[in-house]
């Protein structure tokens, strides 16, 4: 119980090794906590008792004469591991750390504990704060990259010409499909303030003659014309009536032939859960959100005129969901 109760704490300590990239320091040999300390500027006591503490819960070694390495648990805290963590400990250290501690807030009003403690929704905050919007949308391509590879290895994206990827942020999704698929043709579509990140990976693919980005608002439109339109853990941000008015805008792009591919983690999948009941109170503090089970999704698709046509697991904790027009 009181590792749980520590568990903030916890929270702080892999924050504090994220940001001053101690694991990277690590990754060629192990090295005492003084040299650490040089290298990443920080005060050798207060550190080591930072690594000391993270060592005893099984992350990070500590050898002889206050001396540390990597171990497996560690790894992810790297910069260049595949399942790299990096950058969400990150996020979860600042922006969703501070929006947590207004959870008695969420609880007796219902209200979003972000915008109790900043006035203004998390989507204006990153907006504005171009360094949070980066370290956000960092967290989002590094977390997503496995689960891209799961999508495309189960799920045939070759009858599609036209692809449209909502909330696409830098482009992976998108980038990645075509990549695949060399016929296809697509749009990323965001936030203006994701239209330069995303220029600049599309154009790294060399496939700036296939993908456009255009950016706007899913509330205002969401551009017509596409034969496939992807909402990739884009609804589990929003209340079921913000939910429902990005699927109207879904339904009057769509035509009688376009399908929906909405991915999401469902509350009912039965493997992962404490995992999403973990990120389900994230989505009520931070954005307002919910994570949500096949029933609901059903639910809000007829609301919206769509109807669900298949429903496929993933060896994650993502599911696919492909719905068509009624």
């Amino acid at each position: 119980m009181l590792q749980y109760i520590y568990g903030y704490e916890i929270t702080q300590c892999l924050y504090v090794v994220a940001k001053l990239d101690i694991a990277d320091y690590l990754l060629e040999s192990s090295k005492e906590i003084e040299q650490l300390a040089e290298l990443c500027s920080a005060s050798p006591c207060a550190l080591y008792r930072v690594m000391r503490c993270l060592a005893s819960l099984g992350i990070f070694v500590e050898n002889e004469n206050k001396e540390f390495s990597l171990n497996d648990l560690a790894l992810p805290l790297t910069s260049t591991a595949n399942n790299s963590a990096k950058n969400f400990i990150i996020l979860c250290g600042e922006s969703l750390y501070n929006a947590a501690a207004n959870l008695l807030h969420s609880v007796k009003t219902g209200q979003v504990g972000f915008y109790h403690s900043t006035k203004m929704d998390y989507w204006e905050y990153l907006n504005l704060n171009p360094e949070k919007a980066k370290i956000f949308n960092d967290a989002m391509e590094t977390g997503s990259r496995f689960t891209i590879d799961v999508i495309l290895s189960v799920y045939d994206f070759s009858l599609f010409n036209y692809i449209v990827d909502i909330g696409g942020g830098k482009g992976h999704f998108i980038g990645s499909i075509l990549k695949k698929y060399p016929s296809a043709k697509g749009i990323s579509f965001d936030l203006a303030h994701v239209t330069i990140p995303a220029n600049e990976y599309i154009n790294s693919l060399e496939l700036n003659n296939r993908c456009e980005i255009i950016s706007g608002s899913f509330f205002d439109f969401i551009p017509a014309g596409g034969d496939l339109y992807l909402l990739k853990v884009i609804l589990h941000d929003w209340d079921d009536d913000n939910a429902k008015a990005i699927l109207k805008n879904c339904r009057k792009a769509v035509t009688k032939r376009s399908k929906i591919l909405i991915i999401e983690k469902l509350i009912d999948n039965g493997n992962n859960l404490q995992s999403i009941f973990l990120g389900d109170i994230n989505m009520l503090v931070t954005h307002g959100g919910k994570e949500r089970s096949l029933s609901d999704f059903e639910l809000l698709l007829k609301e919206s005129n769509f109807h669900i046509n298949s429903v496929l697991r993933t060896s994650t904790a993502f599911s696919i969901i492909e719905a068509i027009p009624i």
